[in-house]
């Protein structure tokens, strides 16, 4: 799997586990001090994410980086 396939899968994983939670996009960016069009990049793979706002969005949905990265 190349990086770009990696950075699509990991988005994807973000808006599984946010939709699963039940969390629109505009709260979930608000709450985890990210803009709404930033997240929207990330869950879709077209913007890589820095560590620290991955980390914020981990911790904002329960979860690991590392459960993000491998599901």
């Amino acid at each position: 799997m190349n990086i770009e396939e990696r950075r699509r899968r990991l988005g994807e994983n973000i808006k599984r586990e946010r939709v699963k939670r039940g969390i629109s996009q505009r709260s979930f960016a608000k709450m985890v001090g990210v803009s709404q069009a930033y997240l929207s990049l990330v869950e879709s793979g077209d913007k890589n994410v820095g560590f620290n706002n991955l980390c914020k969005i981990a911790d904002g949905l329960g979860v690991t980086i590392g459960e993000l990265a491998d599901q």
